[in-house]
């Protein structure tokens, strides 16, 4: 694991149990790796319910659809324990990390395309 102090200054944010990192529908301007602790993703329900629909812990990403197709929020982020450590990513390092480290590139569209099949699975089960 990198060590913490060795990143840039800002690019590690600290946060508390229960605390809300975004909201579904907001517009985003930054993805999410999470360094340490666990975040949850909830969609709100048109009831005001909220479903947990992932919990992203250690090496987890989240957020990226945002900067990727510039859509407002699918899931509103909570932080599930104190002292959870995101690196943040805003737009500007985003592109960056697409255009100059083509790994990262390919772990971006492997997830994305992960997500996509959960989706279909989901989909076809609702439909019958």
């Amino acid at each position: 694991m990198i060590q913490e102090n060795t990143l840039p200054s800002g690019l590690v944010r600290t946060y508390n149990k229960s605390e809300v990192i975004f909201c579904q529908g907001e517009p985003g301007n930054e993805m999410y790796i999470v360094y340490s602790g666990k975040v949850g993703l909830y969609l709100e329900e048109a009831s005001g319910q909220r479903k947990l629909l992932a919990t992203m812990v250690a090496g987890d990403f989240f957020g990226e659809m945002a900067l990727v197709d510039d859509s407002p929020r699918s899931t509103t982020g909570i932080v599930e324990e104190d002292a959870t450590k995101l690196l943040v990513l805003d737009r500007q390092k985003f592109i960056y990390l697409l255009r100059n480290q083509p790994d990262f590139a390919l772990i971006l569209m492997g997830k994305l395309c992960s997500q996509l099949k959960a989706a279909n699975i989901m989909i076809s089960k609702n439909k019958k």
